[in-house]
């Protein structure tokens, strides 16, 4: 049973205080440097920010901040991880990719400094848009991962000339065959999260005005007469993630994406992002969850992926022409809504740790709004 908004929102604020605080987070103001610091272990993260490469996490340890530095030799992505002490909430680059995603968060799992068993995870990275869902800057919480690789391919040159697709389901032997997958077919190719999670995600951040550019302007001038959601300015939506290794793009490849998505959901899910680690990062966690270190991520992990490009051209321009132009990606603006949208959650995440440490109910009725975040 659910707490009350009132109780809920009562103890937050009166939280809010020791949330905002980062005297004892190895943080300098002053010179903005990084210390290494232990403490009694094991160290008991309320939340793990989950980034996969340098760009999408130095907001994080930036601005959090992430002061401590705790040396993690065996992460895949090649750095340390980083610590908020006051907050209780650590940060991760996993390295780029499916393999380095699960290697990381597999051995972050078994690392004995760290106790995870209650711990929220929060991945927010960037990501490729659909058109036909959002713009460039968007953001967008997934509630179904789906698997862009488990599956047979024949190069669309040898197929058959009605064939929308290379691209056959396990036990298919035509795109998109009967019947719908089963339960048991679907297996590791289709993750669904925590639907109430990531819904409460999704209305605490939903109002956020994000940032709007020239740039970005430019970017999605091309796609306006096509696509109207595409030609918006930047939002918070609730969408889906495709995840796969391969960094596809073209309009026949966004057909593909978006039929995928519906086949293997049975029209659940809807297609909205493009990404690499997602998915991986849930298997990995279900390990986890299997051994006992971690909770399962059915029930603690959110993504949040935001749009630095969309995953296919504007109508005029080809394919190849669309992969060659360096100007078809705005990488800043999806790293500010990575953090602009995803640090209120992991604050409200981090709040409602404090709130059952006090033995009170836990999280929460799923329309709290806490105190603003100071960006």
């Amino acid at each position: 049973m659910w707490v009350s908004r009132l109780h809920v929102a009562i103890v937050a604020t009166a939280c809010w205080p020791l949330l905002t605080t980062s005297a004892q987070d190895g943080f300098s103001a002053t010179n903005g440097s990084r210390i290494h610091r232990e403490q009694a272990l094991p160290y008991k993260p309320r939340v793990v920010v989950v980034t996969t490469f340098p760009g999408e996490y130095a907001h994080w340890s930036n601005r959090l901040p992430l002061g401590i530095e705790l040396p993690f030799p065996a992460s895949a992505g090649g750095m340390h991880l980083g610590w908020n002490d006051s907050l209780r909430i650590m940060g991760v680059v996993t390295g780029m990719g499916p393999k380095r995603a699960a290697m990381t968060i597999t051995a972050l799992g078994h690392d004995p400094r760290f106790n995870l068993t209650e711990s929220y995870w929060v991945l927010a990275g960037i990501a490729g848009a659909d058109p036909a869902v959002c713009t460039v800057g968007s953001a967008a919480w997934a509630t179904y991962l789906v698997d862009a690789e488990f599956a047979f391919y024949i190069d669309p040159r040898e197929a058959p000339s009605d064939w929308p697709t290379g691209f056959v389901p396990w036990n298919r032997s035509i795109p998109y065959g009967p019947p719908l997958p089963s339960r048991a077919e679907v297996g590791d190719i289709v993750h669904m999260l925590n639907a109430t999670l990531a819904r409460w995600a999704f209305n605490l951040t939903k109002d956020i005005v994000l940032p709007d550019s020239p740039a970005l302007q430019r970017l999605r001038a091309p796609y306006a007469k096509e696509y109207r959601d595409a030609g918006r300015r930047p939002v918070v939506l609730q969408g889906d993630v495709l995840d796969g290794a391969l960094f596809w793009m073209g309009k026949l490849s966004a057909s593909w994406a978006r039929n995928w998505t519906r086949y293997y959901t049975n029209n659940a899910a809807a297609f909205t992002m493009s990404s690499m680690e997602d998915l991986t990062i849930a298997m990995a966690l279900s390990s986890l969850a299997r051994a006992g270190r971690v909770q399962s991520p059915s029930a603690k992990y959110l993504v949040l992926r935001t749009s630095s490009n969309f995953v296919e051209p504007p109508s005029d321009i080809d394919a190849a022409s669309f992969l060659a132009d360096p100007n078809r990606m705005v990488k800043d603006a999806a790293f500010e809504a990575a953090y602009m949208v995803g640090a209120p959650v992991v604050f409200a995440l981090a709040a409602s740790h404090q709130i059952v440490e006090k033995q009170a109910r836990p999280i929460v009725d799923w329309g709290v709004k806490f105190p603003d975040v100071h960006i």
